[in-house]
Order: structure tokens, then sequence, then C-alpha cells
């Protein structure tokens, strides 16, 4: 088993939290971590709502199925019986004593009101996501976020840094942009059977989580949007555009879209404002979670097709949004991403926020770095001045530049602390 790099979150949360939910996608790989924190110091009873008797027993009387469970306990897909959540805070606020329910869920359960008050102050949340890129190698977290924080200059950066690639690895790069992080699809060899766990994971998805969760009156029409979506990925979102072009009424595009957002397909990127209200009334952008997924439903099953389809900008700036959603919370839970924007259309890709400070991030694919990168970062470091501590671009390239004093084009493996 690759380890996965929330492993130690969680457990550090069982030590002081009586209930703790772990939510992610479908076939993300928290059963597998569930059961690995079972083997671990933690010894924990499992069972799983998959099982047709144990979701029967905990549907038809959740206070008697909780009450009359050893704890600590796992309770595996617990979404299938949300009910359980008011069952189990009944038996906390009797007990609170520390790790005594893991929770998994491929839907945010605790988007459901009835649910987010109930445990509200009981419950550490965490979200597992598709591997990284450098916990698909196996290798130590990043520590990139946190040096461009913490460094004063690019030569002080530079000490620091793993040495730039020798050769070109841009090959391997473009296989984990296709196959994305999902554990199956990304351990596999053969481009037909990804291709063929990419399709079976679609029905899948469609019949359990969506038709658990709410009713889809038209599946095609839904199938559709989220082949629309993943080529859209990466860009701002204009959901009268895509209301249009779906066929759907908007009331209807927009509960799509949440649902979209609920199951971890996609998630929505904020820009930057002062004021933290504009964040929430401007256009945002859009990206899928996991470029293999992306790629699928956008019918690009080799790089190529990402280039006739004009998308390998969009999808590469996709997989560098995943990893940095990835990365983000072993950093600091309370930091944020956002991207900043002019009204000029001045862009850049994303900016990383922890308390109050900034660093910006441009993504290029290619190997060379364009005089028009350098000026809108330099544009964003006017705009925030004092706050902005760093701007990086992760480029194409095989070399480390520094570009001014707080300024510095990475190699994509240097920026993920990859030696190659």
């Amino acid at each position: 088993m690759i380890r996965r790099y929330l492993k130690d979150s969680i457990l550090e949360s069982l030590k002081h939290f009586p209930v703790v939910l772990l939510t992610g996608a479908r076939q993300v790989g928290k059963s597998t971590l569930a059961q690995a924190l079972i083997e671990s110091p933690w010894n924990a009873t499992y069972l799983t709502l998959d099982d047709r008797v144990t979701l029967d027993a905990a549907l038809r009387d959740p206070d008697g199925f909780i009450s009359g469970m050893p704890t600590p306990a796992v309770i595996d897909e617990v979404q299938r019986a949300p009910d359980l959540m008011r069952a189990i805070k009944k038996v906390v606020d009797r007990d609170r004593k520390p790790g005594r329910y893991l929770l998994t869920g491929s839907a945010n359960v605790m988007t459901l009101s009835t649910v987010s008050e109930s445990l509200a102050g009981r419950i550490a949340l965490h979200t597992l996501y598709p591997f990284s890129w450098p916990e698909f190698l196996e290798k130590p977290i990043p520590t990139i976020l946190s040096d461009l924080f913490e460094l004063a200059t690019a030569k002080d950066l530079m000490k620091r840094l793993e040495k730039p690639p020798k050769k070109d690895y841009r090959p391997q790069l473009k296989e984990r942009v296709l196959a994305g992080g999902y554990p199956p699809p990304a351990l596999m060899t053969s481009d037909r059977a990804r291709g063929e766990w990419f399709s079976s994971y679609r029905q899948t998805y469609l019949e359990r989580d969506l038709l658990n969760i709410k009713s889809i009156e038209h599946i095609p029409d839904f199938n559709r949007l989220l082949s629309l979506v993943a080529f859209r990925t990466g860009r701002l979102l204009n959901l009268s555009d895509l209301s249009r072009e779906a066929g759907l009424p908007f009331t209807t595009l927009r509960r799509y879209m949440n649902l979209l957002e609920v199951t971890y397909q996609i998630f929505l990127l904020r820009p930057y404002f002062t004021h933290a209200g504009k964040r929430l009334v401007k256009t945002p952008k859009i990206y899928f979670n996991d470029t293999g997924m992306a790629c699928h439903f956008a019918g690009a099953d080799n790089w190529a097709a990402l280039e006739t389809q004009n998308n390998v900008g969009p999808m590469v700036e996709t997989w560098v949004a995943s990893e940095l959603v990835k990365l983000l919370p072993l950093l600091d839970r309370r930091s944020g991403l956002y991207f900043w924007r002019t009204q000029t259309g001045q862009e850049v890709d994303f900016l990383v926020e922890r308390t109050g400070k900034f660093v910006a991030i441009e993504v290029k694919w290619a190997h060379r770095i364009d005089e028009s990168e350098i000026r809108n970062l330099e544009r964003c470091t006017e705009a925030l001045k004092d706050k902005l501590r760093f701007s990086v671009i992760v480029y194409g390239g095989t070399e480390i530049v520094p570009l001014s004093s707080r300024m510095v084009a990475l190699p994509f493996p240097v920026f993920f602390g990859i030696q190659m």
C-alpha cells in the first residue's frame, strides 16, 4: 500500500476528537486508508454500509445500531444512512472520549444541515483526494509552500530546492496528467484497462452516488454535462453559456453543478479580492478534481488528443490546481487558494494565502518563459504590495531561473520536491 499523507493527520485528530469524518470521491482510497488506520495503534472495529445486512440494520434502528456497537469503530460509507449522525451525537454527548468513531463517506455529508448542526464541535473533518504526484512516487511531503512563505529571497530558496532535472521529464508528467491520481487507474500500465476503469466509474458514479443523494431526472443530460464541464476545466465558469449548450434549465444546471461539487468531481476557485464578499459574487474558475477523469470525460485518451482540442494548457493548469488542493491542508488548514485577475484580463493562475500573506503561482507547460507571465506577476506584486511573499512560474523547462529577488521559475519536479 502507498502510504497516504493524510494518515498522520487523521491519527492526530483521533487523539482529540470523539468523531473524525473522512470524505472524498468514490474509489479514492478511503476504505483502504481506514483499514490501515485500524492496523495502527488505534485498534477499531470495522463496519461498512456497503454490506446490505449492515445497511438494513443501520436504517431500521440507528440508535440501537450505534448503542450496540463496540468502540472505537470505523463506519464506512456513512452517507448511505445519514441518520446515524444523530444517533452518534447522542452517544458522544454522554461520553466525549476521543477517538470513538471514524466515519467515511463518498459524498460531503457535512453539507446536510441536520448533520453539520448535530455534530458541530464534536467532529474533525478530513478530505482524501486522489494521489498527489509526490505521494504516488512515495516521496516525502513537499516543503515548497512553507519555504515560499518563510524564506526571504530567491537565493535563499535555491539553497533548499532539489537539483534541477537532468533530462526531459515531460513524458512522465504527461502520463500523470492523463492517468490522474485515482489509485486503480494511476497504478495501471494498460491504457485500455484504464479507459475501461473510467467508463465503469462513470456508470457506478451515476447509479450509486448521485441517485442515492438526489434524483437525476435525465441521465443522458447529466452525462453530456460531465463532458461539457471537462472541456471547460481551468476556465472561467459561465453558467448561462453552459446552461444553453447543455440544454438544461438554469435552475437544473445549478443543482447538477452542486451535485458535482458535493461528490468531489469538481471544485470552484474564487478570485481574490480584499473585500471577502466580492469573492463570493465574482465569476469563479472551474476545475475537475482529477485530470484523469477530466481527460476521460473530454474524450482525450492520449496527449495528441489534448493538443487537437487545444486543451493542454487548461488540463496542465487543472493538474496543478488539484495538486495544490491536496497539499494545502498539509501546509496549514487555515490556508486558502484563489486566482488573481484584473478587469483588463491580466491574470495569475493561483494565489496561496496564509495568515494574510500570499504566494503567486503561474503555470506554463512550455519549456520557455514569456515576458507576459513575468509582467502579470509583476502587476500582481504591485497590487498586493508587501502582502506578496514570493512569485513562482512552474514551467516545463529543466533549469531553476531566478527572475528577481522574490520571483523564480521552477521546473515541475523541483516545485513538487521530486528528484529526477
